[in-house]
């Protein structure tokens, strides 16, 4: 069965006709990404999703909730929607209007925003802000507002005095915390004119009365509102009397001391605030100087690290991914590939035979080179170069050679994990259903090498058991949706002409972490990043 492109369609194509498969490029290919996203990133950073990353919509949202209750409007979630995403785009409107110019960055709505600033002259017509349901609180920031305990979904029994019946709408908690979030941004903004005259209404608001409800409530105002900070700061990393549950105490505990280990690699690495690579370079180099170290610096260290190097371990196995379906994709075989062709493509074209280079250190290897003798080279030719120099090798040159080199550079580097914290093995060991974790992985490699394999034959088991063999599995789960880069077929590896290149590691957080902690006034940019008098002790309480 051949897969066709909704757009390589012939002409006079039946409109009519459903095809049985569709087909999509897929973004986790090898089931490596959900490995972070699903398994890892919960336990490091609970309650912070990769877009819940502006600090000031934790108090906004929860504003627009109270006053939707305050004003008596029909309780469903339906006009909820409305009523949020219609605020939610006067507010990006705001923001793109705000007078200091460098808060629109996550602002929901923006596209909205700018486009009808573009058209609408001195006045701007009413819109929403994004299609989806809800708008952006329902997309980024409803799971965290409710993780947090200030919202109470539609559907949960809500309130003695209504016999616990079931909330027809969202609602905010009836608590101080929950109240205090939105009487906060209430008294930002309550004597701007939007407030006062415009909140409410059908007519286009006027730009001069944006501008000014800008000076008061854009994102980036937060730190002319020290109350309304130190508010958030207070919901994202205290305990609140009366939380007895275990989880609610860890998970406090532990956003606690991903936003402390965060700030920490800021004060060592500036630009770590906007680098992914520069902080988790960072982080693996504090950790493997000092695999041992205990403490709560050392088991933050620890989990961070073993999320790093399973990144590294993913960007190896992308390059070879990537090679491997240009190649096969090259072949003058349409039909695809016997297992020994595919071996020879293997063993030749994609392993390739002959010399590395790694910022101007040079790696030989052969395919019949033992495993063991290529990895005594890596660590003498090149083995105080960081990961990250193996790493920029792998994305750059995007080749079968050049992830293997990556990957048996990991290995050389992973300490032993009965010295370690107990943080290293806890996400060393998260995994997926369809690829093994991190150190699973290097037990693998440690069964394998004691067969004194052969270079080739190492890339082969890597290439058959964790990029063929997993691939297959993660297409196969996605039907109807068409997936496959390539699978067998009557014998055959066929390659399809889906998707291309390598794909990405998924997002580990850093870029909420960075955003919310400098709306938070932890860290502020002035020649360079550097931690606040609030982000320096936040630091030493959690980390000491």
């Amino acid at each position: 069965m051949t897969a066709v492109e909704a757009d390589s369609r012939p002409p006079g194509f039946p409109e009519w006709i459903t095809p049985a498969l569709q087909t999509k490029t897929g973004r986790d290919p090898l089931a490596l990404m959900t490995i972070t996203q699903d398994r890892v990133m919960p336990i490091l950073v609970p309650g912070v999703l990769a877009l819940s990353n502006r600090a000031r919509y934790f108090t906004f949202l929860p504003f627009l909730l109270d006053e939707f209750e305050r004003r008596g409007l029909p309780p469903t979630n339906d006009l909820l929607s409305e009523f949020i995403k219609l605020r939610e785009f006067e507010l990006a409107c705001a923001v793109q209007l705000c007078p200091r110019g460098h808060g629109s960055i996550g602002a929901i709505g923006t596209m909205a925003a700018q486009g009808s600033l573009a058209e609408d002259g001195d006045r701007i017509a009413r819109r929403e802000s994004v299609e989806s349901y809800l708008g952006g609180y329902g997309l980024n920031y409803r799971s965290p507002l409710v993780d947090l305990g200030v919202v109470i979904p539609k559907g949960t029994p809500y309130g003695s005095d209504e016999g616990g019946k079931p909330t027809p709408v969202d609602v905010l908690q009836r608590d101080e915390r929950a109240r205090g979030l939105a009487d906060a941004y209430r008294v930002a903004i309550q004597k701007t004119a939007y407030y006062k005259d415009w909140f409410i209404g059908e007519k286009g608001i006027p730009v001069d009365v944006l501008v000014d409800f800008a000076e008061h409530g854009c994102l980036c105002r937060l730190d002319e509102a020290a109350t309304e900070q130190g508010l958030i700061r207070e919901l994202l990393f205290a305990t609140q009397a009366g939380e007895q549950q275990e989880f609610v105490h860890r998970d406090v505990e532990q956003r606690r001391r991903s936003f402390a280990l965060f700030l920490h690699t800021v004060g060592r690495e500036p630009e770590a605030v906007d680098n992914n690579d520069i902080f988790r370079e960072s982080v693996w180099d504090e950790f493997i100087a000092k695999p041992e170290r205990g403490g709560v610096f050392g088991e933050t260290l620890a989990q961070w690290a073993a999320l790093t190097a399973k990144d590294y371990w993913q960007d190896g196995l992308s390059s070879i991914f990537a090679d491997l379906c240009r190649l096969g994709r090259s072949e003058p075989k349409p039909d695809g590939l016997d297992r020994e062709e595919l071996e020879q493509l293997i063993r030749g074209p994609l392993l390739g035979a002959g010399t590395i280079s790694v910022e101007e250190r040079r790696i030989r290897y052969t395919n019949s080179l033992p495993t063991r003798a290529l990895l005594a080279t890596i660590g003498a030719s090149a083995g105080d170069l960081p990961l990250t120099a193996f790493s920029n090798c792998a994305i750059e040159e995007a080749t079968g050679a050049s992830g293997l080199l990556l990957i048996l550079a990991l290995l050389t580097r992973l300490p032993d994990p009965d010295v370690c914290p107990a943080g290293w093995r806890d996400i060393g060991l998260r995994g997926s259903e369809r690829q093994p974790s991190l150190l699973g992985f290097a037990r693998l490699f440690s069964l394998h090498l004691d067969e004194d394999p052969k270079v080739g034959d190492t890339f082969s088991w890597l290439v058959h058991h964790f990029v063929i063999g997993a691939h297959e599995q993660v297409a196969y789960s996605k039907l109807p949706d068409f997936t496959f880069r390539f699978r067998w077929e009557n014998g055959l590896l066929r390659f399809y002409p889906i998707g291309g290149g390598r794909f990405e590691i998924a997002d580990i957080r850093r870029t909420a972490m960075s955003r919310l902690s400098e709306d938070m006034g932890m860290w502020e940019r002035s020649e360079s990043p550097q931690l606040t008098k609030v982000g320096t002790t936040f630091v030493k309480d959690v980390l000491a």
